[in-house]
């Protein structure tokens, strides 16, 4: 089953992506629009606001729903209000048939997002699916209800990032593959929330072209493969500039108005903003605490700056706080897969001065259909969440508070 592109980043590490720092310095005054939102400020799997938060299920046939996390009831249900709902066809608004290719949803200003990877790699999926295995961008209001379709791409393309918007458009990147050439081609799209027309710019040409934050009117860039570079896009002159101290092996993480990235060597944490290029540098005593296998900046919280760490007894979240103390975060994750080895606790979302997590997660197996009537199995996670405050996360006390999985 192919999915968005940005989607083999999960497999490396549990995308922690600027959770809320606060920003040193204001974004320009918005001229137009009104100031970008990054859609998965936390998690690539799913998005939200304070009430709550959406992601997409999926059944052991393929078939997808939407469902809903809710802060104030603690419970986690398919998002469709009809009673006594099977959820199971087209007659529920929260089922999604499979048709070839991944589904992601993303909560926008008054809005949700739902966008179809797409799948440009089989010729099968279009011969049976058709318009199904298109890559598309359906909206819906919160509550799931109007859902429509806002707009389609050709089928040699597919999504190949996470997106932004204001309250008029949504902002992400599609990659379009022309065999005949042997190339693929980025397009920044810009797509109307009213009438659904798309604006599309293939001024920036970059290897893995992927959005990563926003900065006023600003989109974040980042690219490369090995070696990772950096710049900031205006959605409305076109322009862009380049973030030259950002880039480096190791990927940045960022903040509000920052990239934050690690320097393996001497544990120091190297902060760029956005506004001006300027850098800082802070030292840290995480090196002097352990001796990681390997180790990735992913986050930045009000807290601090969030590590992976790869230590001889497993995978760890450490905290460096402001002043460049590190501490390691002790809770983990159950699993019913042995060999499940990554689990530290990933904060989904937030919630004012609490955290989504998942204190255990287990696995089912999903089928679904392929060419010459083979059909193809995948492991896929089911997580139980829970909230819990930022104090106790950090300070490893396990005071969860249990969300129910209703239906």
């Amino acid at each position: 089953m192919k999915h968005f592109l940005f989607c083999a980043a999960l497999a490396v590490c549990l995308l922690l992506a600027g959770c809320g720092a606060a920003a040193k310095t204001a974004p320009p005054a918005a001229e137009t629009g009104g100031a970008l939102v990054f859609l998965a400020p936390c998690s690539a799997y799913g998005s939200g606001g304070e009430a709550g938060y959406y992601y997409i299920a999926t059944r052991e046939n393929g078939d997808r729903l939407l469902r809903y996390v809710d802060y104030a009831a603690l419970q986690d249900m398919a998002l469709c209000s009809q009673p006594n709902c099977a959820h199971a066809d087209e007659s529920c608004p929260a089922w999604f048939a499979w048709g070839g290719t991944g589904l992601s949803v993303f909560a926008g200003p008054g809005a949700l997002f739902l966008i179809h990877a797409g799948s440009p790699w089989s010729d099968w999926a279009f011969a049976t699916y058709g318009a199904a295995a298109l890559p598309r961008v359906e909206v819906c209001a919160p509550d799931g209800s109007g859902r429509r379709e806002l707009a389609a791409f050709g089928a040699a393309e597919a999504f190949s990032s996470l997106p932004a918007a204001d309250g008029e458009t949504l902002y992400t990147i599609v990659t379009s593959y022309d065999d005949a050439r042997g190339q693929a081609t980025q397009k920044i799209v810009a797509i109307d929330l009213a009438t659904g027309a798309v604006r599309a710019d293939e001024s920036v040409q970059r290897p893995e072209l992927r959005i990563v934050g926003t900065w006023g009117r600003e989109l974040i860039l980042q690219s490369g493969s090995g070696r990772n570079y950096y710049a900031a896009y205006d959605v409305d002159t076109n322009a862009l500039r380049e973030l030259d101290a950002a880039g480096g092996e190791m990927a940045a993480a960022v903040g509000e108005g920052t990239l934050c990235r690690m320097d393996e060597a001497t544990g120091a944490i190297r902060v760029v903003s956005v506004a001006d290029g300027s850098v800082t540098q802070l030292a840290t005593d995480l090196l002097d605490q352990c001796e990681p296998q390997w180790l990735q900046l992913t986050g930045v919280t009000e807290q601090g700056y969030v590590v992976q760490v790869a230590e001889a007894d497993g995978y760890h979240n450490w905290l460096i706080d402001l002043a460049g103390g590190a501490r390691r975060q002790p809770l983990q994750a159950q699993s019913t897969d042995a060999n499940d080895k990554m689990r530290m606790l990933e904060i989904f979302a937030r919630q004012g001065e609490n955290y989504l997590v998942s204190p255990s997660r287990s696995y089912h197996t999903t089928r679904t259909p392929g060419p010459d009537g083979v059909t193809y199995g995948e492991d896929t996670v089911d997580y139980d969440f829970a909230l819990i405050s930022a104090r106790d996360f950090w300070a490893g006390t396990a005071n969860y508070r249990a969300v129910a999985r209703i239906s």
